[in-house]
Formats: C-alpha cells, structure tokens, sequence
C-alpha cells in the first residue's frame, strides 16, 4: 500500500509517502479525540445481503457488552448488492440528518435523502425512510468505486468518504465532490478499508485496514510532513472476520467490530493503550454485542 508518494516499503511491501499529507487528514477530517462521533454515529447502520433491508442499531456509548447497541429499526428496503453493489450511510450534509451514498452497478454515485425528514438521534422516526426504488435507471457502465466507508468526523460538519477504486486507489473526500478528493492510499487487491480513528493514542486518525490474509493493520499518519508508519495489529481475532472499526465504548479510541460465523457481532475493545513495539497487543478479548447475520457494515 502506498500513502501519498514514493518511500522504502516495509515488511509487507506498503510503502509510504511523504507529501504533508497529515494537512489534508485535519482538514478533512476534524482529528481532536474529544469531539469525534461515538461509534458508527448515532447508531450501527448495515445491510443483509440476502434481502436488501437496511437496518439502524441504536448505539450507546459506555461499557461495551449487549446494552451497547439497541434492538435493530428498518430504515430500507430494496438495497441489494446488484441493485447498489456499494453503500455508506452518514450525515454529509452536517446538518445531523442520514444521507444514503449510494455506488450503482454502472459507477454513479447517487445521494439519497431520507423520504422525509428526521434527525439521526431520533432514530424510531427513521423506520421505512429509503427506499430502492427512488434510484435512477442504470446508464451504461463507467468506472466505479469497489468500497466506500464513511469517516466519522465533528459534529456540524459533512462526514467524509473514504472510496477505493478499481485501481486500489483510495481516496477521501465529501460525499457530494468524489472528483475533489486527492489520493490518499493505494491498496492491494482484497485488503478491506475498515475505517479511519484514533488507534494509536496520537489524537490523530489513523487509517485502518484488513490486509487479504485476515489480518489487521493501521497507518499512522505523523504530526508534520514525513513518511507514516504502518503498525501490524494482529493476525488472530477469534476466527472471527473483523468487518469494521468504531469507537464503540465512546473512549476515544477506536475498537475493532468482527462478525463470528453464527452471525454474532462481537467488539474487540481498545486496551487504552498503544506500544509501538508490540501493536498486536492493542485489543482486548472480543465481546459479544448482539446478532446481525451476513451484513454489510454502511455506516
């Protein structure tokens, strides 16, 4: 993987950049710890890939276990992979409601509003409000983005999108200028963009990523210009599949979100503490949160 220009890979062929790119991360991002979203926002937004349904799960911050998220909302329908192969659900308007960004089979990308109007912190009146039909046509095919994740950012402002392309060329921007976004990273084929927080006690995002052997790892990015640094996180989660990273408990600091095979969402909190000789140590043993089946992580 590549972040931002030419510098020596390390271990696992990523080689970083050096180009300020920890000026584009404030920017667009918004980077101070204490007023970052909690979790996945106001709640845990996924897809089942079998039906199409969208769903909210009420997140809580505190101590992780089963009262971390509530019981699931039907915010959609329709939203099958064929019909959106790529989703991401966020405020990227800044104005706290839900937007869907929705990736079409023929690479458009499509904003839609809820069908009325609602604050994402109230979520029961989210229920029945998006809907597949509401999407234009498919027109022929252009090129098209392989994964979009948003990026919680301060509250008042557009949440960002991180989108990989075909190419592995990951990007961040607004939801609403894909073609204002300048490269941030290039991955390999069949690493998974996880999310973008703290990880490692920095106050800074970090860039986190499941390589193609199931691994975990994050690029820190550095205060000045200067090439990042890229921490190993670990190989061995359980036997789980990581499929995320949020701050979960609320701390500040991002954990770790893996799906067991009996479609059980277990968290992998942070310990709370970061040693860059031994990063694999950062996450503790996993928690069982709540049920989810085979999902896609949208936001």
């Amino acid at each position: 993987m590549r972040i931002g220009g030419h510098g020596a890979e390390d271990r696992y062929g990523y080689a970083p950049y050096d180009n300020g790119l920890e000026t584009l991360m404030h920017t667009l991002t918004g980077t101070a710890t204490s007023t970052q979203r909690p979790g996945a926002g106001d709640a845990l937004y996924v897809r089942d890939r079998s039906t199409g349904e969208l769903f909210a799960y009420p997140h809580r911050p505190g101590a992780i276990g089963p009262a971390s998220y509530g019981a699931p909302i039907r915010i959609g329908t329709g939203f099958l992979p064929e019909v959106s192969p790529v989703l991401a659900a966020g405020d990227f308007y800044g104005d706290g409601g839900l937007t869907l960004l929705c990736g079409l089979p023929d690479g458009r990308e499509i904003l839609l509003p809820a069908a009325r109007s609602f604050n994402a912190t109230d979520l029961p009146s989210m229920a029945g409000s998006f809907t597949a039909a509401d999407l234009p046509p498919v027109e022929p095919a252009s090129v098209a983005a392989t994964q979009l994740v948003v990026v919680r950012g301060v509250r008042g402002r557009p949440e960002q999108v991180l989108r990989a392309g075909p190419d592995g060329t990951v990007r961040l921007a607004e939801a609403s200028a894909p073609d204002r976004a300048k490269p941030l990273a290039t991955i390999e084929p069949g690493t998974v963009l996880l999310g973008m927080g703290d990880v490692t006690g920095t106050g800074r995002s970090d860039l986190l990523l499941r390589r193609p052997d199931g691994g975990v790892g994050a690029w820190e990015f550095p205060a000045a210009p200067g090439a990042g640094l890229f921490h190993d996180l670990g190989a061995d989660f359980d036997g789980t599949v990581v499929i995320a990273a949020a701050d979960v408990s609320g701390d500040g600091l991002f954990d770790l979100l893996a799906v067991g095979g009996d479609g059980e969402l277990l968290v992998f909190p942070h310990s709370g503490v970061f040693w860059p000789q031994d990063p694999a140590t950062t996450f503790l043993a996993p928690i069982p949160v709540t049920d989810v089946g085979a999902v896609d992580i949208i936001g």
